[in-house]
């Protein structure tokens, strides 16, 4: 907890912890107040999907800009830009005039400034804390996201039963107020920004940072690719659930194991100080076959469950350590430029996993196609470690890794 002395990193952590609580509440509100108030699946679709669209459309831009100016104040106002969406969101929930098309332009705004936010975030994170506590702080940003994803459905269920899914939006809406409270009360060293030279430089520069780094663009490919296949669960193994494991318990069951395992993972990575950081990244990774294979074999819902514990705490083990590298060796100019990339790339290929997955099994069965997509995370994870620079990467081999990467 050494990290949570330092009072700048402590302000960011906790205003954090209140967004991703409002996070996990929002999904699930917006869910039950669709679905309850227009009875259809696909409008719940449309706005999800303006959301997370406007959110992958605006990465690199937000990227630039977040190098541009005080990220700080870049992550402040997106906090503002949110909060209001979500209010505006809930505030149409709590009068009855649910207007899907209102609501997905709401959405929409939200997910552009989340394009701006996280970009900024991933480099906002090194100026709060001394670089040998690096490590342990991504690690406790890492707990506040898996611990709001343990806690946000039942947040948003109670509020849903009780006062009202849009009160749950208004919820959210207030903690993307404190967010940026918090954020305002930062005192941080300035950080020289990006030279101000033309936009679609700046891009470029950015993708060739990028590109310097072997290790950073072969991790990417593996995790779009893990992405891809992590496609199949979503769509196929609700399904499975539902109609041989049980029904809609089974399924529950299946997803609070994932949140469990989650939160694990999390707190594992907070103690662990492999010598070798991606090595043990892309191992815990390999990890998410595991459901796949479990749900192709006719395991029951519990086993599922386990599995599905292994694959989350794997990704919730994996994402401080690769943080981490990211903050250590991408210079500070450029490395929101960089992450903006980094997150487009690794969530580029999901539309299309989601729009596959349903007829490949269709056409070839849902054992096959999960038994692929098991294949292709588990080669996706372990076959970046061929590679020199990912096996040596470690603070201790910086200048190794350099060399390497100008090779």
């Amino acid at each position: 907890m050494t990290p949570l002395r330092d009072p700048r990193f402590r302000l960011l952590w906790t205003g954090r912890t209140l967004s991703h609580i409002g996070d996990a509440v929002t999904p699930i509100a917006l869910a039950l107040a669709i679905v309850t108030t227009t009875g259809s699946a696909i409008d719940l679709g449309l706005v999800l999907a303006a959301q997370s669209t406007a959110t992958v459309a605006l990465m690199l831009p937000g990227g630039v800009w977040a190098d541009r100016l005080p990220r700080q104040r870049v992550m402040l106002i997106a906090d503002l830009v949110r909060g209001f969406a979500h209010a505006v969101m809930g505030a149409e929930l709590i009068t009855g005039t649910v207007d899907t098309v209102h609501l997905a332009a709401l959405a929409a705004l939200s997910g552009a400034a989340s394009a701006f936010f996280l970009p900024a975030a991933t480099g906002l994170v090194p100026a709060t804390v001394d670089a040998e506590h690096l490590p342990r702080a991504n690690a406790l940003m890492a707990i506040a996201g898996r611990g709001a994803m343990l806690l946000g459905p039942g947040i948003a269920t109670a509020l849903a039963l009780t006062a009202g899914p849009g009160w749950a939006l208004v919820l959210d809406a207030v903690t993307f107020g404190v967010s940026a409270v918090l954020l305002g009360r930062l005192r941080l060293a300035p950080i020289p920004p990006a030279p101000r030279e033309r936009f679609g430089r700046q891009l470029a520069e950015g993708w060739t940072e990028l590109r310097r780094h072997r290790w950073y663009w072969t991790n990417l490919v593996g995790h779009s690719l893990w992405n891809l296949g992590r496609c199949a669960l979503i769509t196929i193994g609700p399904l499975i659930a539902v109609t041989g494991l049980g029904g809609e318990l089974a399924w529950g069951t299946i997803v609070q194991g994932g949140t469990v395992g989650a939160l694990c993972g999390a707190l594992l990575a907070l103690r662990a100080r492999p010598r070798r950081p991606l090595v043990a990244a892309n191992l815990a990774l390999a990890l998410g076959a595991l459901p796949f294979v479990a749900l192709a074999a006719g395991a029951s819902a519990l086993a599922v469950a386990a599995a599905y514990g292994l694959m989350t705490g794997g990704l919730a083990f994996m994402a401080p350590f690769w943080e981490t590298a990211v903050q250590e060796h991408i210079p500070a100019e450029a490395i929101s430029r960089v992450s903006a990339y980094d997150w487009m790339l690794s969530l580029g290929l999901m539309p299309l996993g989601m729009a596959l997955a349903g007829p490949l099994a269709a056409a070839a069965g849902t054992a096959p196609t999960l038994y692929s997509a098991a294949a292709l995370i588990a080669i996706s994870c372990l076959g970046v470690l061929a590679l020199p620079d990912v096996r040596r990467l470690g603070v201790e081999d910086v200048g190794q890794v350099d060399a390497l990467d100008l090779r």
